[in-house]
């Protein structure tokens, strides 16, 4: 809306009209004086349009400015519960969870980026989904999959997340795990040859059979995931190492890992 030649009244200067309005400076004439004023901020202490439909219209810019900065402010606030609570979540040395891809299907997966934990196999709870129970907003998913009729030690990493900020595995009861919306990873088929998934376990005792056995997904330690992590952002480029850094940087934090060894 124009709001060139309206009239206004300033408290000071009396009764005036805009006679400029250029980016967010407006100029008011009062008699034979010329003043400026930033737009819209006047209209909250200095300026006030008589015409009607004017001064609605003002009103109107100024309203969504504060609920502009209302949301910024409940956003700032929300983000900093966040960050609180993300600091005190439980650390467990084996935190991680790598799925065999058993119960669940790789192109879904790569679609919806969201997976199931996978069924109990015995006991009173047979058939039910599996707890996550150590698994919170500081673990990590890594995908695995073996090709048909090839030998366990070739089984491949082809992608990683990180679960949403706001998981709580020992109340997940339906076992689905949703990935965060930005901290995930899919790798290249060119790069599959060297992120063979059994090659990062020698040092742990369940490497050492190179066996997966029935289960969908099985714990390892974070200081693993987090060797994964750094070779796959050392092993891109660009844009693409920029958001793995970005990855491996907040993995770290939220698991208090000082250094990749």
């Amino acid at each position: 809306m124009d709001i060139i030649n309206k009239t206004v009244r300033h408290k000071t200067f009396g009764e005036g009209e805009i006679c400029d309005f250029r980016d967010n400076i407006i100029s008011v004439r009062f008699g034979a004086a010329q003043k400026k004023f930033i737009f819209p901020d006047a209209f909250r202490d200095h300026l006030i349009l008589t015409e009607k439909k004017s001064k609605q219209y003002v009103d109107g810019i100024l309203a969504r400015i504060d609920r502009d900065k209302q949301f910024k402010r409940e956003k700032n606030k929300q983000e900093a519960e966040k960050k609180r609570f993300l600091r005190t979540l439980p650390l467990n040395a084996k935190s991680q969870a790598a799925f065999g891809f058993i119960d669940n299907d790789m192109q879904s997966v790569k679609k919806d980026w969201r997976l199931n934990s996978g069924y109990y196999r015995s006991g009173s709870s047979r058939g039910q989904p599996r707890t996550p129970a150590r698994l919170y907003p500081n673990s990590a998913c890594l995908l695995t999959c073996l090709g048909e009729k090839e030998p366990e030690e070739n089984r491949y990493i082809w992608g990683v997340f990180m679960v949403r900020d706001d998981f709580n595995g020992p109340e997940c009861m339906d076992g689905v795990i949703e990935a965060h919306d930005t901290y995930r990873i899919l790798l290249k088929e060119e790069e599959k040859k060297d992120f063979l998934f059994w090659k990062y376990f020698g040092r742990e005792p369940e490497g050492r059979k190179t066996k997966w056995g029935s289960i969908e997904f099985r714990y390892f330690a974070n200081t693993t995931m987090a060797r994964i992590l750094d070779d796959i952002q050392m092993n891109r480029k660009g844009a693409e190492k920029k958001h793995c850094g970005e990855f491996l940087e907040y993995f770290c934090e939220l698991n208090k890992i000082d250094k990749i060894k």
